[in-house]
């Protein structure tokens, strides 16, 4: 789940590539990502993510555990219900657009990118996670402007405790205004 979560995060963060800047690989690691994006010059150049607050809005579509206990499954359902949508907001300062950290796009070794593609305001990412006998495939795809973005994210997993676990997310994002410093 800190997976799904993460790219979330990378798709904020995506949010700052330039429009005639753009990255297209298949079958790569993070650091080969990593590698593409420094090179292609689509997080530090002129068209990127304008710094300052901004808040967004993340939907859970769709949560399936399967074999778990009916208890827990309602009381997840209830959670999930109470919590469907959740806003949050954080700072993104010049220093982050400037220069984005080196692990980025991930350090952890069991992942393999399937698929990495951003560039003209789309992002369409599929990802597989294998560590245990166990896989998580991640899919991510999304539109995005210096100002906004929009994303749909799925997750699967197979083998091992997440066998047959699925999740659906949507989130929305805006810049909302200046970093203030008290509520960021």
């Amino acid at each position: 789940m800190n997976k799904i979560f993460c790219l979330t995060t990378i798709g904020l963060c995506l949010v700052a590539c330039n429009k005639g800047s753009s990255v297209d690989l298949h079958n790569a690691s993070a650091n080969e990502v990593n590698h593409a994006v420094t090179q292609s010059g689509v997080m530090n150049s002129g068209g990127m993510i304008r710094p300052g607050l901004w808040m967004s809005k993340v939907t859970i579509q769709e949560m399936n555990i399967p074999g778990l206990p009916p208890q827990y499954a309602e009381k997840m359902k209830q959670r999930i219900a109470a919590q469907r949508e959740q806003t949050g907001k954080h700072c993104i300062t010049e220093a982050d657009v400037k220069k984005p950290k080196e692990d980025f796009f991930g350090a952890d070794k069991s992942c393999k990118y399937d698929q990495f593609t951003m560039g003209g305001g789309k992002i369409d990412i599929a990802m597989t996670c294998k560590e245990e006998g166990a896989s998580q495939t991640t899919k991510l795809t999304g539109s995005y402007t210096p100002t906004t973005y929009s994303l749909d994210m799925a997750s699967s997993g197979n083998g091992g405790e997440q066998s047959g676990m699925t999740m659906k997310m949507h989130v929305d994002a805006q810049r909302a205004g200046e970093c203030t410093g008290k509520d960021d």
